[in-house]
């Protein structure tokens, strides 16, 4: 009886294994948003953003809106959107225990001291704990420009070039006459070798802050790399009075007189004039 037994057990087992064999193309194309946790998490994906503005007292209400946007911003890409969601959310049940009592937010120090952790982790290329610091601090604080910058920052350091121009975007909404993010936004413009796009934030920049060498050593590179005479003479004359002993100076002054002389000789020998050229010796 024994052997009648397993000879029974071992054709149920060749019979399911060729019915397995016959179906594997078909598992092989399974729509994976037809497996009900797969499709219950896609569907918490699209109402997480309209749960965070629905909950909460009315205190919390610019709170969520300002999440939101932030959200959107930041979480336009990549299958870790929806872990950025989950953060997200979590970071707002949060909010609603401890809101009564007006603890939601990060002090100034605790948001340095984030933001410090994070760049540290930049440092060493480990772009997404720091991403998930810079998250949780823009979830307690959502109007923190150094946040948000430092994140746009970072995405310029790893390459996510669209990340960056939103999330800096985002951030001249929040405070337009920052100019270290208008200087954020041209570094981005000249990493994707775009000095002139570059040239216009940076006008801007040192308009809100004449006096900061670094900000004037960029303006004057990029409008050197533009032919922009009469920006790169007055970045120099800005540079000089600001810090005279600048070693790059005399570089700047030698690029210039390069430029000049280039530019003379084309309006001299006849040559057709470059666009807007005329107006750019000053």
């Amino acid at each position: 009886m024994n052997w009648i037994l397993t000879l029974l057990i071992l054709a149920s087992a060749s019979i399911m294994a060729v019915v397995v064999l016959r179906k594997l193309p078909q598992i092989r194309v399974i729509d994976v948003a037809s497996i009900p946790k797969e499709h219950e998490r896609r569907v918490k994906e699209q109402i997480i953003l309209s749960k965070l503005q629905r909950t909460g007292g009315a205190k919390l209400q610019g709170v969520a809106r300002m999440v939101g946007e932030a959200v959107k911003i930041i979480s336009r890409y990549g299958r870790r959107a929806v872990q950025r969601l989950y953060r997200l959310e979590q970071s707002y049940q949060r909010l609603r225990r401890t809101a009564s009592e007006g603890t939601h937010s990060y002090n100034e120090e605790r948001i340095k001291q984030r933001l410090e952790e994070a760049q540290k982790l930049i440092d060493q290329d480990e772009f997404i704990p720091a991403e998930k610091i810079f998250i949780d601090v823009i979830s307690h604080n959502p109007k923190s420009v150094d946040a948000y910058e430092a994140l746009g920052n970072m995405y310029i350091e790893s390459g996510q070039f669209d990340q960056a121009r939103e999330t800096l975007q985002f951030t001249l909404r929040i405070s337009p006459n920052d100019a270290s993010v208008h200087v954020s936004l041209a570094e981005l413009e000249m990493k994707q070798g775009h000095p002139k796009q570059a040239l216009t934030f940076l006008r801007k920049a040192v308009e809100k802050r004449p006096k900061n060498p670094r900000y004037l050593d960029f303006y004057i590179h990029a409008a050197l790399e533009t032919g922009s005479l009469k920006d790169a003479r007055k970045g120099i004359l800005a540079l000089k009075d600001v810090n005279p002993e600048n070693q790059k100076i005399e570089e700047f002054e030698r690029r210039f007189q390069e430029k000049k002389d280039a530019y003379i000789q084309k309006t001299t020998s006849g040559t057709e004039k470059p666009v807007g050229e005329s107006s750019q010796e000053g």
